[in-house]
């Protein structure tokens, strides 16, 4: 595996880690909230909590496939690495066009 898809991986399993964290104080928010509460707001805590799961779930499923999509990503490199060269010097070579353009007219 290569540095750059390593450095990838450990970037979004630090966000990951960031935004559970995040949703753990606010559960927690949530809980301290005051029991005395009515039960309108026991029932939006309730949502809440219920949107926090979804966001939990869905937010695992995306970085599961973040991971997969980044080592399917690294296989296609390693195995066609002069194909990728090509494709990444082609892309620069557009990129360079359109900014000298865009610059140009400024």
């Amino acid at each position: 595996m290569s540095a750059s898809t390593s450095s990838l991986r450990t970037q979004a399993d630090h966000t990951v880690d960031e935004l559970k964290a995040l949703l753990r104080e606010a559960e927690a928010a949530l809980s301290s909230a005051g029991a005395e509460a009515g039960s309108e707001v026991n029932d939006l805590r309730e949502r809440i909590r219920s949107a926090f799961d979804e966001g939990k779930n869905k937010l695992s499923q995306a970085a599961d496939l973040a991971r997969r999509q980044a080592a399917r990503a690294d296989e296609l490199v390693r195995a066609n690495p002069y194909a990728s060269l090509g494709i990444a010097a082609g892309a620069g070579l557009l990129l360079g066009f359109f900014v000298s353009r865009c610059q140009s007219r400024d």
